[in-house]
């Protein structure tokens, strides 16, 4: 596994955060706790994070649940949090084309986490896959990404990006 150097956190990763516990949900807090603050922080997500988080908590009426969800999905100096624009959605389409199966708002999810420049992609969501990487040719060029290594937040994947962490210091 390559160098974590940017972490895209998933939908999935937030509600695990806020309702997991044992050791995997205190691994996900020290993440947070531990992970760089600054200019381009090591976390990004997407502003369709936002929606997907806020979904259940409006059925149940869960007003706390809505105000918590809304104040951590702002970009700040530990969360990069991109919007959903013309061009994410013109290489969501180019994923979802390479990527037969591939729903929509993964294939969102992966191309914000391209466009942000993530090395890795930290989901629970098994239909999410290894690897990704935007090839698309056009009036004659090609546009190729780096990859983006997609990763389960286990304790082991997460002990491996502290390690990360803690050797950067």
């Amino acid at each position: 596994m390559r160098k974590f150097l940017r972490i895209y956190v998933d939908t999935n990763v937030f509600i695990a955060l806020k309702e997991t516990g044992g050791n995997l949900g205190l691994k996900l807090v020290e993440l947070l706790a531990r992970a760089p603050i600054g200019p381009n922080p090591l976390l990004a997500t997407s502003e369709l994070t936002l929606a997907e988080l806020l979904t259940k908590p409006y059925a149940e009426g869960r007003d706390d649940l809505i105000d918590q969800y809304d104040n951590w999905i702002v970009r700040s100096d530990w969360l990069e949090v991109g919007p959903v624009t013309r061009d994410v959605l013109w290489y969501a389409a180019v994923l979802r084309s390479n990527y037969r199966g591939l729903k929509l708002p993964d294939a969102i999810h992966i191309s914000t986490a391209i466009g942000l420049g993530c090395s890795h992609f930290l989901t629970n969501d098994m239909g999410i896959k290894d690897s990704y990487k935007v090839l698309h040719k056009r009036y004659g060029l090609t546009k190729i990404s780096e990859p983006l290594e997609v990763v389960r937040p286990t304790v082991d994947v997460l002990d491996e990006i502290l390690s990360d962490l803690r050797a950067d210091r």
